[in-house]
């Protein structure tokens, strides 16, 4: 049996720190993207966004992201 790397997937942090993402929205990676870089690049072409909170950068969904 081989084992392949799948490479990783990114979740939506929620709206807010103390909510977690209504709809449980995840990245989908492209065949290519193998880093955590490379996937929220993808999601960044999907209306994805990477913001700090708390002192920490986290992932927003396209719902969960704030109005600019």
């Amino acid at each position: 049996m081989t084992a392949h790397f799948l490479g990783v997937e990114v979740a939506c942090d929620g709206p807010d720190a103390s909510r977690r993402c209504p709809e449980s929205a995840a990245i989908s990676p492209s065949l290519n993207s193998v880093t955590a870089t490379e996937v929220r690049a993808d999601g960044r072409t999907d209306g994805w966004s990477r913001r700090r909170r708390d002192g920490r950068l986290v992932d927003l969904c396209p719902n969960c992201k704030p109005a600019p």
